[in-house]
């Protein structure tokens, strides 16, 4: 059951990749390019913010997951690592 849901999980992310190809194509560039901690996070707040208001809240986990894989896919592990552990402002 458990190989069940890891392998529904993987389509799930799959199709949402595909969904949101340009989304996080956009938001993984945009955050890879900033150059200072203060930049990467304003950079990190203002991608989750728009896909947020876009898409609404119901799937930003799973976007945020993929913008990770994407950042490390592009070999920019800091990036990567700021978008699990961002937490917007209170």
């Amino acid at each position: 059951m458990i190989r069940g849901r890891k392998s529904r999980h993987v389509a799930d992310k799959q199709q949402y990749r595909s969904t949101y190809v340009v989304e996080l194509a956009r938001g993984s560039s945009y955050i890879a390019s900033t150059l200072s901690p203060e930049s990467l996070h304003a950079a990190i707040a203002e991608v989750l913010r728009d896909f947020t208001l876009q898409y609404g809240a119901d799937t930003l986990a799973l976007f945020r997951e993929l913008l990770a894989e994407s950042l490390e896919d592009r070999g920019n592990h800091r990036a990567a690592q700021a978008v699990c552990d961002f937490e917007p402002p209170r």
